[in-house]
């Protein structure tokens, strides 16, 4: 089989993001960057199906420079070939922009099944897989915990997450977009060395607005309008003294707000 994997270069979890002053992005400067942990999912799944009936994995990626370092990571766990979509304007942060950037790169590639994570940790939005399957015409099938392909019939058995314990089992075709679910297989520790040395392997750079310069309009359609901080709408009292007065004071305060 013929598989794309998705990938995004998000912001690490370790730092927290100060808004910009135009108060519709995000201050980059001292950012540390990392692979969206639910591609890596993806990435892990690609690789499984390929080593059960062959094919090729590609890896594809939309943003500024450093998002080359998220091809690296890819390249290290073993994929094939890796796409990058430069993108200095957007930097990656555009969903619509991503989507039908990624979406003309895949049409060309003639492949037989797009994977990507479930969601983007630095958007929370879950759309792009959906938005993929659109306008490439394709079906979709998301939160997806197990695949069972039969490349000889073209088609997919998939088992999806509904929730409360809830699955779901599907037939697609093939051709398809999944979004993969967290834990549809164990994420392998990737060496340093490992992603040190995939530097050196090529990966193919694509500008993104000459993949659609029509598409600056429709880019308008979406727009950020503010970022702000969370609110600190609660009140927090630290109460002091020995265990049983803290007790005795803390039973009081809850029957005085009517807790208890």
């Amino acid at each position: 089989m013929k598989i794309v994997t998705c990938l995004k270069h998000v912001p690490s979890s370790a730092v927290t993001p100060r808004i910009a002053g135009n108060r519709t992005g995000i201050e980059e400067e001292g950012l540390s960057y990392e692979v969206n942990e639910p591609d890596l999912y993806a990435i892990e799944e690609a690789l499984y199906q390929r080593s059960v009936h062959g094919g090729s994995v590609t890896g594809i990626t939309v943003g500024p420079a450093r998002a080359k370092e998220a091809l690296h990571v890819a390249y290290a766990k073993g994929v094939d070939q890796c796409i990058h979509c430069v993108d200095d304007k957007h930097r990656g942060t555009h969903p619509a922009r991503n989507v039908r950037s990624i979406g003309q790169i895949v049409k060309k590639l003639d492949c037989d099944l797009i994977l990507a994570g479930i969601q983007a940790d630095d958007d929370l939005q879950g759309q792009f897989g959906i938005a993929l399957a659109e306008f490439l015409a394709l079906p979709a099938v998301t939160a997806v915990t197990e695949i069972r392909a039969n490349p000889a019939q073209k088609t997919l058995t998939v088992v999806r997450e509904l929730g409360a314990g809830f699955k779901e089992e599907l037939e697609v075709d093939l051709p398809c977009v999944l979004t993969i679910q967290f834990g549809i297989r164990p994420l392998r520790y990737t060496p340093v060395m490992a992603i040190v040395r995939a530097r050196s392997r090529k990966i193919e750079s694509i500008d993104a607005l000459a993949l659609s310069p029509e598409g600056e309009r429709a880019d308008n359609l979406v727009r950020v309008v503010e970022l702000s901080y969370p609110k600190d709408s609660g009140h927090c009292e630290l109460i002091d003294g020995a265990a049983p007065d803290m007790a005795r004071k803390l039973v009081h305060k809850l029957v005085e707000a009517g807790v208890l």
